[in-house]
């Protein structure tokens, strides 16, 4: 029983099996083995057309195609001996070839048997069986030895083309569950950690005896947690979504801040439906408080904004903090968020997305973190955006 993982796209999907061996069908062997068997019937009526006995089209065939459907039927044989008695390899090719030789011969013998059997019943000659079988056997020796060792060698053709693309697609399949267990692993790795940070905020509240703040934060946080169990199993989510669970985070900060941070959000209408990595823009906003408006005594506003750049979507997030530190290059490599984001944006889209930071270019300065990956629409509802705090287009 094969175990059963799940997909990037979240349906279960079978572990591949490595090492499946590939067959060829016993119906296309068939049907390939009937083509000589039709035209050599067709011509044995055409040449005893004109003499004094020709042939119907029924007896020519009873008389012709025996012989080309006993190789059908040896054709399975073949392909065996050819697997078990590789002619490639280096070591026992004698003992191969002596084995292929033997059974050629016995194919010849049994496909002249049947030949001359078929024509016994149906033209009888003056020779008898043992003639026939003797004259099939000695004319139809030089054909019936090249017809096998054709079957030999287009067979193992065929069979290696069929192994590399079993090769290939286990392949495939196992980049595929890896990346999956990857991007898994690093959506799990935001969880906890955002947590943290939550109940470490509420803890502050519940210290200072701010107990309607701490309900109202403790309110907020089950409908985040909600969001994030409900969206466990996906890694990609529309945009609304996202800003959903953006908007209740920040609710959550502002019950801590208060009014030291101000919210805005400017994302267009049409772009509600854009697809992001679930998830995606909250290690960016978090770090544009704790490293920026934060560390300001008056506080400072966080904007979050979307737009499409041709086949891209362009996200930002931009604080009018302090702007980056000088040894911000340093120390970011050891974080949790940006590294996070750069390695799931990596692994689903490649080259095709990137996470820029740098510092402001207006007056306000601060922090501009742009994302941007390829553009693609998710047929999903738009929920509303809660929180009076925010401003959206």
């Amino acid at each position: 029983m094969s175990r059963v993982i799940a997909t990037q796209d979240g349906m279960p999907g079978a572990r591949p099996r490595q090492g499946d061996t590939p067959r060829i069908s016993h119906w296309l062997i068939a049907a390939v083995w009937s083509v000589p068997a039709v035209l050599s019937t067709f011509e044995t009526v055409t040449l005893t057309r004109g003499g004094p006995q020709p042939m119907t089209l029924w007896r020519a065939f009873l008389a012709e195609a025996p012989g080309w459907y006993a190789w059908a039927a040896l054709t399975p044989a073949v392909i065996y001996l050819g697997r078990r008695f590789p002619l490639d390899r280096r070591q026992g090719r004698g003992w191969s070839i002596f084995v292929h030789a033997l059974a050629s011969l016995g194919a010849s013998a049994l496909v002249a048997i049947i030949n001359a059997s078929a024509n016994t019943l149906v033209r009888p000659s003056r020779l008898g069986f043992a003639g026939s079988l003797r004259g099939w056997f000695l004319s139809g020796l030089p054909a019936t030895t090249l017809a096998y060792f054709a079957v030999l060698g287009v067979s193992h053709a065929l069979l290696s083309t069929m192994r590399l693309r079993v090769r290939e697609r286990d392949a495939e399949q196992l980049a595929a569950q890896l990346a999956e267990a990857q991007l898994t692993a690093l959506r799990m790795q935001l969880q906890p950690h955002f947590l943290f940070n939550c109940l470490n905020a509420i803890m502050a509240l519940v210290r200072d005896q701010q107990t309607e703040r701490a309900v109202a934060a403790l309110s907020t946080l089950g409908e985040i947690l909600r969001t994030t169990l409900a969206t466990s199993a996906a890694h990609e989510v529309p945009l609304c979504e996202e800003l959903v669970f953006i908007t209740r985070y920040l609710e959550l900060e502002q019950v801590r801040y208060a009014d030291r941070l101000r919210v805005v959000v400017d994302v267009p209408h049409d772009l509600r439906g854009a697809a992001v990595p679930v998830f995606l823009v909250q290690p960016l906003v978090e770090n544009a408080l704790r490293h920026g408006i934060m560390r300001r005594r008056e506080g400072g506003t966080l904007r979050i904004a979307a737009a499409r750049q041709r086949e891209l979507l362009r996200l930002t997030v931009e604080d009018d903090g302090r702007g980056l530190a000088p040894d911000w290059a340093e120390r970011q490599q050891n974080g949790l968020g940006l590294s996070n984001t750069r390695g799931r944006l990596a692994r689903m889209y490649g080259p095709a997305a990137q996470l820029l930071i740098a510092n402001g270019a207006g007056r306000s300065g601060g922090v501009t973190a742009t994302i941007l990956l390829p553009y693609h629409e998710m047929p999903e509802s738009e929920p509303a955006i809660p929180g009076q705090s925010v401003t959206a287009r």
